[in-house]
């Protein structure tokens, strides 16, 4: 591309800055202040000779076709880390040597060329995506509400180019790298892909494990799981969802076994509702009729569509031989066997 593209000789002063400022060198481009200083001059001297030369005499107007080739040999690999790419131009033929993006950029906006990606840095990796990219700060946050709302997430559902083909492993290596930057960021199991983020102050998932522990303490994974099953949202394995039990605070995992290690108070975690059915069920041994039940929560003043919001989502309570309801861990608490 430096061959075909650029009539420019940097043996002069006046256009070896043409080239600093531009990155026609393959620096990357660089301030009237910056350059000042390297070759001793003020910023204002600088601004000078860039403003006061004509462009045009360092392009050949007959090599735009080897920046065009340039440009398609990125777009074609997106998203990477910039310094992956510059090697891979410098390689495969096309810039004679490493010519640093920040500059391309600069370049085919000079000669009016669409160049539709960015360079943006993570934590001093510069990293190159598509102009429609979301911002990496987007990404996070799209993350976190994934965990807020699911409890936990994996890299794949955090994927922006989910349906790209060819890309291998080149989009979650990127995801992966934006998200582990995150300092409240924990792996529940990485060779699978899930995660979570430990501030769960809302997460639905961390709530709902500890009512359930409020209410009977320890219990199962499989009571664990078949309360937040009533959420209705798609479940992790239960390998990774004992990984995330034992990563929340005050909760320790022995097995199969999930035990709240110290009591929880019931009415810190619990809604109104729910703490009247944990009451009406506890003093009918942990399991009533759906008759028994509607017509004793009825006379606490509880409306129909209330109980049926609380008998059927919350996770405390579950269904049983159809017409019953009987509150979780009763089973393991020595209440009848459900069937």
């Amino acid at each position: 591309m430096e061959t075909e593209l650029f009539a420019l000789g940097l043996d002069d002063r006046d256009s070896a800055i043409i080239a600093r400022h531009y990155g026609l060198d393959g620096k990357g481009g660089a301030n009237f202040q910056r350059i000042g200083d390297e070759v001793g001059l003020t910023r204002e001297r600088v601004r000078q000779i860039v403003s006061e030369t004509d462009l045009r005499q360092y392009f050949k107007t007959s090599g735009i076709c080897a920046l065009d080739r340039v440009i398609a040999a990125i777009v074609s690999n997106l998203p990477a880390r910039a310094e992956e790419l510059e090697t891979m131009l410098q390689t495969s033929g096309l810039t004679r040597s490493v010519f640093r993006l920040e500059g391309l950029i600069a370049i085919a906006a000079l000669l009016r060329r669409p160049a539709p990606f960015r360079v943006t840095s993570l934590n001093g990796t510069r990293f190159v995506v598509g102009t429609g990219y979301p911002s990496f700060r987007e990404i996070a946050t799209r993350a976190r509400q994934k965990v807020r709302r699911y409890g936990m997430a994996n890299l794949t559902a955090c994927l922006v180019g989910r349906n790209k083909v060819g890309d291998g492993q080149r989009e979650p290596q990127l995801i992966e790298a934006i998200l582990t930057a995150q300092t409240d960021f924990l792996w529940l199991d990485r060779e699978t892909g899930w995660f979570w983020f430990s501030d769960a102050t809302n997460n639905r998932v961390a709530n709902r494990i500890r009512k359930m522990l409020a209410v009977a303490n320890p219990l199962k994974i499989g009571e664990v799981r078949a309360g937040l099953a009533r959420m209705g949202d798609p479940l992790p394995p239960n390998k990774t969802l004992i990984a995330f039990c034992r990563q929340l605070p005050g909760i320790a995992v022995y097995g199969d076994t999930i035990q709240a290690t110290s009591e929880i108070n019931l009415g810190e975690v619990l809604n109104r509702t729910e703490r009247d059915i944990f009451r009406l069920l506890s003093e009918h041994n942990g399991c009533m009729s759906n008759s028994e039940l509607i017509c004793q929560s009825h006379g606490l003043g509880m409306k129909r569509p209330t109980f049926y919001q609380c008998v059927t989502y919350s996770p405390i309570v579950s269904r049983y031989n159809r017409n019953h309801y009987r509150l979780i861990g009763w089973q393991t608490q020595g209440g009848a066997t459900g069937s």
